[in-house]
């Protein structure tokens, strides 16, 4: 029944493939930059299905990361990394929904962000319990708006209608 749903869901919803089209148009001509992911995730038949790695250029510095040591990454954990104006961009995709203390990782990013660097963050709204029990929230535009006011810029988009959205992506700059 819960494979259906989310088959169902991936269907409906559109979500991945609507954040990697924003991302597409984000990372189009940027070279030479550094770059943290957060939860870059588990390899999935060798590959990194989760990462968005290969939607950027080769001549980024590109730093795959996960809090799971097992899933071949640089372990970072988003509420207690020490990063300071380091990245041009940090990548939080479909990942803020398993932190508890988002409000630490939210703070933890804008500090880790280079002045005038940009975190891209997507996640998701109308989809069912995955990874329990580490899945805790879904978040609103108006809480995303609070959650990143200490940015200079918020550029928030959504797939679906505003009032029934199924995922936000946001690029907030520092």
């Amino acid at each position: 029944m819960i494979k259906i749903a989310r088959t169902l869901t991936h269907t409906v919803t559109n979500i991945r493939p609507y954040q990697y089209s924003q991302l597409r148009k984000f990372s189009a001509g940027l070279k030479h930059k550094k770059i943290l992911e957060l939860g870059s995730g588990i390899p999935v038949k060798g590959l990194y299905a989760y990462s968005a790695i290969h939607l950027f250029d080769k001549e980024n510095d590109f730093l795959q990361t996960d809090v799971n040591k097992k899933f071949g990454h640089k372990v970072v954990d988003a509420t207690t990394m020490k990063y300071k104006d380091e990245f041009d961009v940090i990548l939080c995709l479909n990942v803020l929904e398993h932190v508890y203390e988002y409000d630490k990782a939210v703070k933890n990013i804008h500090r880790a962000l280079k002045k005038g660097g940009t975190a891209v963050v997507a996640v998701p709204v109308m989809y069912p319990l995955h990874d329990e029990p580490g899945d805790y929230w879904r978040f609103t535009e108006h809480a995303l708006r609070k959650m990143f006011s200490d940015f200079k810029k918020i550029d928030l988009r959504y797939r679906g209608k505003r009032e029934f959205p199924f995922t936000y992506y946001l690029e907030a700059t520092k």
